[in-house]
């Protein structure tokens, strides 16, 4: 991302209007048959959204994309991944001039050119993100973090390397807006798909995970056992023990095939206690077919080991 022009000193943040000048230069407007909303360019040609904004029905809708230069181009859909609501729109950018070099706030950290990471936000910190009218025009809206933490499940079992929640919704059209701290750095991408009146932040080290995946792949490839679990109490060897309760298991799925039964409380994972749905998950991840699970399971209070190997996850399925 350029840097924003400012006679500030050391002591005072730069003007804000610089810095969403400057933000600006790499945002793109998105508009559906559905969603009017914004993303901002990842590497020439292609545009990092919300996926919410663009996926419904994207088969039969057209997404147009109007360039931060003014060009207005037809954008095609890359890849989504709905659990982190993070989605790529591809467009030809031959002939397309202003905007399309402008990738700079979505740089690999480790290019030359890569702006400095911003400071972990906090509670309280001002944020703002910058939008694109259909028009062309530049919106910029205004807020703070309303709460910050750690690493978060989305409702939809994504995996989201820090929670940054604003103090507010979004505004129309600001879906998928990159949004930038004081000094114009930016933080991520706003997403109205995780709660009804708050929006959050996708962070940069999110994006950095998921949006290689979506190029390769068009999805975020997952790990699949064809398994539903629930958390539970059981017997293991005269001692309680806390696991996971296989209450179904898909027909032919990779956990039938290896012997697993419904009613079996899984015990273990390679090794390390699963007393909870996320380490699962974690074991699973984002390696798709082939991973190989060494399980332990209460059955009958007895303890039983099965090696399964995962597949990659259908469309829709359990774990």
């Amino acid at each position: 991302m350029p840097e924003p022009r400012t006679h500030a000193t050391a002591a005072t943040p730069p003007a804000l209007a610089d810095a969403v000048e400057a933000l600006a230069a790499s945002v793109v407007g998105i508009t559906t048959r559905r969603h009017a909303a914004a993303g901002v360019l990842w590497q020439r040609g292609l545009v990092v959204t919300s996926a919410s904004a663009v996926s419904p029905g994207w088969r039969a809708s057209r997404i147009e994309l109007v360039l931060p230069g003014g060009e207005p181009v037809v954008g095609t859909l890359r890849g989504a991944d709905a659990s982190t609501d993070l989605a790529l729109v591809g467009f030809d950018d031959t002939g397309s001039t202003a905007g399309v070099a402008q990738a700079a706030p979505l740089a690999r950290p480790d290019a030359a050119d890569a702006p400095p990471a911003p400071p972990t936000p906090r509670a309280g910190d001002f944020v703002f993100a910058v939008g694109r009218e259909p028009s062309g025009l530049v919106q910029a809206s205004f807020g703070h973090v309303g709460a910050a933490g750690g690493e978060w499940r989305s409702w939809r079992g994504g995996r989201i390397e820090r929670l940054i929640r604003l103090d507010g919704g979004l505004y129309p059209g600001l879906a998928g807006a990159p949004v930038a701290d004081a000094a114009g750095r930016f933080i991520g991408i706003a997403s109205p798909a995780f709660s009804r009146l708050h929006g959050v932040v996708i962070p940069r080290i999110t994006l950095e995970r998921v949006l290689p995946l979506l190029l390769a792949h068009g999805r975020v490839p997952q790990g699949y056992l064809g398994i539903a679990v629930q958390p539970v109490r059981a017997t293991l060897e005269g001692r309680g023990v806390d696991g996971l309760l296989v209450s179904s298991v898909a027909d032919d799925g990779p956990a039938a095939r290896a012997g697993l039964l419904v009613g079996d409380v899984i015990v273990e994972v390679n090794g390390g206690a699963a007393s909870r749905l996320e380490t699962l998950r974690e074991q699973l991840g984002t390696a798709g077919g082939g991973t190989r699970l060494a399980l332990t399971i209460a059955r009958a209070g007895a303890a039983v080991k099965l090696d399964i190997e995962a597949v990659e996850r259908p469309a829709r399925g359990c774990h």
